[in-house]
């Protein structure tokens, strides 16, 4: 159980032991017999419950606390000592307790334990004029409580006359140990607050408080004969037992205590807003009052001395609480000012101590007032070493040093890097601030700032050299290159001199990475920096591009074969081969070069242009190098067409055209066949005889295949949906038909675009198909069974072999245009066509014939049974929208 819980039902238990007293005292209030000895039993009870709390409580604690619960125990011990002498005289002897008697001695036993218990709290109190009206209060009301005792209690027996001196005394002793218990509440309540909870104060104070009031009542039943054994202010003895008790029940374990430093009480302390105490503050005025108000109904008579003094007094009261409440006004104000105070000193005490960087200040003469640890720290110097130290000591740079002083009395502030000699001779990079002081609008001196940015400054030199040099080789990169090129173009602009820059391919260097290891490769890269940095002069410019190219800038030349003796030098010095891991690898060079101004005059045009002559050396057998002049027109016209091409598509160069098939009996449209354009920006229109092959070379007709079939599609589609089922061919390259995710391709291409596949036809070559016959047959099959059609492209000009050709899901047989142009001048090109035409329908295929221009060419072709043609006689490719138009017209 928590020690919140058991707190509580401790509690409720103390509540209810009271309750079942009065319970026990009312049920037998008839039978004064058992009423006693319930009573007498009770009070033993209680009175040791109550001591075993207190001895508990000693036990969790030490020291100062060990003390004041022991006392408080030892007098609940002599309580309960005397509670079973009363039992044991009462009930079991039959007679009345004497007194004095044994009884007496132990209830004033427990008393003095009490009151030794409290003479601690007056002994720890500081000898301060707080401490000095603490005791003043306290006397107050125990001059006010000694009056009222002697007047009710102590007069009464010493009127009587009849008893002996130790009976006079016993009775005496009695109201006297009330008036100590009753100062043993005022002095814990005034000061002992700190030793002991709030919570347990206030019990302690309320059980002494009821003993001392409940033995006041008692005496004066005694004195008066109206007390017997088992009256109603027994219980109330219990209840001011086991509210001490109570207290020291709630005292916890000092080592589970959250014990606060010095320094967070001492914060604590610092930040408590004084508030009135107006319980503390109003008692003695009250029991002044109180005494007053008993004397004047005691008087005789109510005369105009009485009622001024009365008045007086009360005005008097009402003066001096106005006085109190106006002093703690002003101690407020005093509070929250010295604690805002407190709080900007703390504030700039942190920022000045604890900031990472160096702070210091300086007087006008530039010399250390104050500096923290990062600035002692900085410079080597221990606090009060660097005090007086003037700041010329440790900075390089004496315009800064010098014109400090005279900069700090005009008080403008300053910022600026310089480098700082510490006092072993380290040298640091600086970042200074300094910032004047001003008191009372006269400047007085300035702070400063110093962050240390060495690693900072090696970090940005770092970030500039990674950022022109490549991080493998240490040669400058790409960029750097660039930058050298138009610097290098400037100087020979002004200076009429010329230069050449190469690039530089290794041949073979993919072979090493895939069979050696990129490892290998790189440190195979890094020896091929180190020979061309042997291989040219101090002034030339060396660079890696990226990956295995290089690239150079060759200054001074004077003429070509200079010029060729250097690139010879440089070929015959990359050639021999390369000693790597154990392995001897042979990288050979290709080398184009372009020379300014002979070949161009800008930077990006030198680049181009050495590129396509290093294109030439790895077209025409690699391991040499050659010149941009010594390249020709029609080459440099395909290396740009291969550059171009990889943009093209980004920048919507390319675009189709569709051509028209005609059945030429009803002169309608059957179908449309796709044809790719390409509208170059320098060469104008591309024919596709140009530029597929180089697509081709280059792979990227992979990514142009995939474009034309998708933008075909979406055009078929949206003459579909204006219910004008037109069928589109798109012509598959043989990369396209060997690449293993055709099929996949075609089926994304029409689910996205919702295209019938009825409405589209592949169309292949013979060539392609009998590369990898029962491959493509597979894939054949594949494609079909999509829906679509298939056609066999310029049939005749391939090398078909008719017993695979069965054997393929071809629907349709295009009639190369090559046949159809001879018609007119041959019979044995009208006998092929017949042929063609004949073995279609034996294997069941529709056949189309390509490349009609003439009437009599059609005239021929109907005449041998092949009615579907397309041709220029019929229309021109076109664009789509030009299409539509002749649909709607048809």
């Amino acid at each position: 159980m928590r020690s919140s819980a058991r707190a509580a039902v401790a509690f409720f238990f103390v509540i209810g032991f009271v309750l079942l007293y009065y319970f026990w005292l009312v049920i037998w209030a008839h039978n004064d017999h058992l009423s006693t000895w319930g009573g007498d039993i009770l009070s033993v009870v209680g009175s040791l419950i109550a001591a075993l709390w207190l001895a508990r409580a000693a036990r969790r604690t030490s020291g100062e606390k060990k003390a004041f619960w022991s006392l408080l125990s030892a007098g609940c011990f002599n309580y309960v000592i005397a509670e079973v002498i009363w039992l044991y005289e009462e009930k079991i002897q039959g007679i009345d307790p004497p007194s004095p008697g044994w009884t007496d001695l132990f209830y004033m036993l427990q008393v003095l334990c009490y009151l030794i218990a409290f003479v601690y709290p007056f002994i720890r109190l500081k000898k301060s004029l707080s401490a000095f009206k603490l005791i003043f209060d306290i006397w107050i009301v125990m001059v006010v409580a000694a009056t009222f005792s002697w007047h009710y209690l102590i007069s009464p027996i010493l009127n009587s006359g009849e008893a002996s001196l130790l009976t006079l005394t016993v009775a005496l002793a009695y109201p006297i140990t009330d008036l100590a218990l009753l100062f043993g509440a005022l002095s814990l309540y005034g000061g002992s607050r700190n030793m002991l909870p709030k919570r347990s104060n206030l019990l302690i104070f309320l059980g002494l408080v009821t003993q001392a009031g409940v033995d006041s009542v008692y005496l004066y039943l005694l004195s008066t004969g109206k007390y017997v054994s088992g009256s109603l202010v027994d219980p109330l003895f219990m209840l001011s037992l086991l509210l001490v008790g109570y207290a020291g029940f709630r005292q916890q374990p000092e080592d589970q205590l959250a014990i606060p430093s010095t320094n967070s009480i001492t914060d604590e302390a610092s930040q408590e807003v004084p508030r009135l105490d107006m319980p503390r503050l109003l008692l003695p005025y009250v029991t002044v009052i109180i005494l007053f108000l008993f004397m004047i109904s005691s008087s005789a008579g109510m005369d105009a001395f009485t009622l001024g003094t009365g008045l007086s007094i009360l005005l008097l009261i009402v003066r001096q609480l106005f006085t109190i409440w106006e002093n703690q006004q002003l101690m407020l104000d005093i509070h929250r000012k010295s604690r805002a105070l407190e709080i900007s000193e703390e504030r700039y005490k942190s920022l000045f101590d604890y900031h990472p960087d160096a702070v210091y200040s300086l007087d006008l003469n530039g010399h250390f007032d104050s500096a923290n640890a990062a600035c002692s720290e900085l410079l080597e110097y221990e606090h009060e070493e660097l005090i007086g130290q003037s700041l010329k000591t440790f900075v390089e740079d004496n315009r800064h040093a010098e014109n400090a002083p005279i900069l700090f009395r005009t008080g403008r502030s300053q910022r600026y890097e310089t480098l700082v000699r510490s006092r072993n001779g380290r040298r640091s990079i600086v970042s200074v601030t300094h910032v004047p002081i001003r008191v009372g609008g006269e400047i007085v001196g300035t702070f400063g700032i110093g962050r240390d940015i060495t690693e900072n400054k090696r970090n940005e030199e770092r970030i500039r050299y990674l950022a022109y040099h490549d991080a493998l080789t240490g040669l400058l990169n790409r960029a750097a290159f660039d930058e050298q090129l138009k610097q290098t173009i400037a100087e020979a602009d002004s200076s009429g001199e010329s230069f050449a820059v190469v690039f530089i391919d290794l041949d073979r260097f993919k072979n090493v990475n895939d069979t050696l290891g990129h490892d290998v490769g790189d440190r195979l890269l890094v020896s091929v920096a180190t020979r061309l940095r042997t291989a040219v002069e101090a002034d030339d410019v060396v660079a890696r591009q990226g990956g295995d190219e290089f690239t150079l800038i060759l200054r001074g030349v004077e003429d070509r074969e200079q010029l060729r003796g250097k690139m010879q030098h440089i070929l015959e010095t990359l050639s021999p081969a390369y000693s790597v891991d154990g392995y001897d690898i042979l990288a050979l060079p290709s080398m184009g070069l372009a020379v300014y101004p002979v070949d161009d005059l800008t930077a990006s045009g030198l680049t181009k242009k050495a590129d396509i002559a290093l294109y030439k050396v790895k077209y025409s057998g690699k391991g040499h190098f050659r010149m941009y002049c010594e390249t020709s027109s029609a080459f440099s016209r395909k290396f740009a067409l291969e550059r171009d091409l990889d943009q093209a598509l980004a920048h919507n160069q390319l675009f189709l055209h569709y051509q028209p098939q005609i059945d030429s009996d009803t002169q309608r449209i059957n179908g449309v066949e796709a044809l790719l354009r390409w509208n170059h920006p320098k060469f104008g229109p591309v024919t596709p005889a140009e530029f597929i092959p180089i697509a081709e070379e280059s792979g990227q007709i992979l990514e142009i295949g995939r474009w034309v079939l998708e933008e075909a599609c979406v055009q078929a589609k949206s003459w579909q949906d204006l219910d004008i089922p037109l069928k589109v061919g798109v012509n598959l390259s043989p990369v396209q038909l060997h690449h293993p995710d055709i099929v996949e391709q075609v089926r994304d291409v029409l689910r996205k675009t919702g295209l019938s596949p009825q409405l589209l036809d592949l169309e292949i070559t013979e060539t392609a198909a009998l590369q990898k016959p029962e491959q493509v047959k597979e894939r054949l099959h594949q494609l079909k069974q999509l829906g679509l059609t298939l056609s066999i492209d310029d049939f005749g000009t391939g090398y078909s072999s008719l017993s695979q050709l069965e054997t393929f899901p071809i629907d349709k047989l295009k009639i190369a245009r090559q046949f159809t142009h001879k018609l007119e001048d041959r019979q044995v090109n009208r006998r092929i066509v017949s042929h063609i035409v004949d073995l279609a329908k034996t294997l069941e295929m529709s056949v189309i014939a390509e490349g009609v221009e003439s009437e009599a060419q059609a005239a021929i072709l109907r005449d041998i049974e092949c009615v579907e043609m397309q041709g220029f006689l019929f229309g021109r490719p076109v664009s789509a929208a030009e299409i539509g138009q002749m649909l709607l017209n048809n």
